[in-house]
């Protein structure tokens, strides 16, 4: 049960956060065969795409040896009752987690036994505690709230991911479905993705259309004069939705997150995305083909705490017919489109 919760956690619900140079996806570890490590903890990297702790333990032989840890984002626990003070450097610990197939001293760690009992859960609200009921961690934004209505029921406000109800499925839930409808030609590219060795980015470079919109942390619409921004915290990338038209398309470049025109119908807000310089569709190495054309549909509901999507994708290289998907972000009060200052750690490799 532990873990096929962890192989969820990793793989689904905080959204495969695929990796740096030196900083693979979790496809690299084997989550089929979890293991405890121990030792003292010399570094912890707060940062993002994941956080790194450095451990150092023995091996068999008694040398020292240091571990790479690898585990949720930054971005993930700042929104939880975790904090960088929870990690204490000079302590002797113990992780529970998942071996890297490719090193032997590299670990996705899911949860963390401090000396005094406290168990610090690094994935916290998806998983069980893996020792005691002294938890920190578990609190996370994406598992609470997300009910309250909001008096201003417009779309320009920040949104929030919500897991765990079924009735609100994330938007980046869209991108780990199972049955799409996929050409011959992309099952075959499919077929030779090998999510160990190939990535779909490369150090902090930003994931482009709509590979972007697979992530889970808070967006915001907005309102720039002829235009409406979209604030996606990861990456700090911002989209520009041009709502008077575009001229002469043809002659823009095609960009990683290609050319995006909107209208209003009623108080949902489309966006008809082309000129996409992207080659993936998702994370788990779907492509993406040369001609793709993106319809998206934002509607925020009547009482303003929640705003539904719809992305519709005609790409006939990728999917044999349109591909459809749906997904609701959530209004939480005092929710913010933070910084996020990716960086690739030394303890990468």
């Amino acid at each position: 049960m532990k873990s096929s919760l962890f192989l969820c956690t990793l793989i689904v619900c905080v959204a495969i956060t695929l990796p740096a140079r030196a900083h693979h996806s979790f496809g690299e570890f084997d989550l089929e065969h979890l293991i405890v490590i121990e030792g003292k903890l010399l570094e912890v990297s707060w940062v993002n795409p994941h956080v790194h702790l450095k451990l150092q333990s023995a091996d068999k032989d008694g040398r020292a040896v240091v571990w790479d840890v690898e585990t949720n984002s930054f971005s993930a626990l700042r929104r939880s009752d975790l904090t960088k003070e929870d990690f204490q450097v000079g302590e002797s610990v113990k992780l529970f987690g998942a071996p890297s197939k490719l090193s032997s001293h590299r670990f996705a760690g899911a949860s963390m036994l401090r000396p005094n009992g406290q168990e610090l859960v690094l994935f916290g609200g998806f998983i069980k505690p893996h020792w005691t009921n002294n938890v920190v961690g578990a609190k996370t934004a994406y598992v609470d709230g997300g009910t309250t209505a909001n008096p201003d029921s417009t779309i320009f406000h920040v949104w929030g991911s919500k897991y765990g109800d079924q009735e609100l499925p994330p938007p980046n839930s869209i991108f780990s479905a199972k049955d799409y409808p996929l050409t011959q030609a992309a099952s075959k590219a499919l077929g030779k993705w090998d999510p160990v060795k190939n990535y779909v980015t490369t150090g902090c470079i930003p994931k482009g259309m709509p590979t972007i919109m697979d992530q889970p942390y808070p967006i915001e619409f907005v309102q720039q004069g002829d235009r409406i921004l979209l604030h996606i915290e990861e990456s700090d990338v911002v989209r520009t939705i041009h709502m008077t038209g575009g001229t002469g398309l043809q002659k823009q470049p095609k960009t990683p997150l290609g050319y995006s025109t909107g209208h209003w119908e009623g108080r949902t807000l489309v966006v008809t995305t082309d000129r996409i310089g992207w080659r993936y569709f998702n994370q788990a190495g779907i492509p993406l083909g040369t001609s793709t054309v993106i319809v998206e549909r934002f509607t925020p509901s009547a009482n303003g705490s929640r705003l539904d999507y719809t992305i519709a994708i005609t790409d006939p290289e990728t999917f044999a017919k349109p591909f459809e998907g749906k997904g609701v972000w959530v209004w939480r009060p005092g929710e913010q489109v933070k910084p996020y200052n990716c960086t690739v750690t030394a303890s990468a490799r």
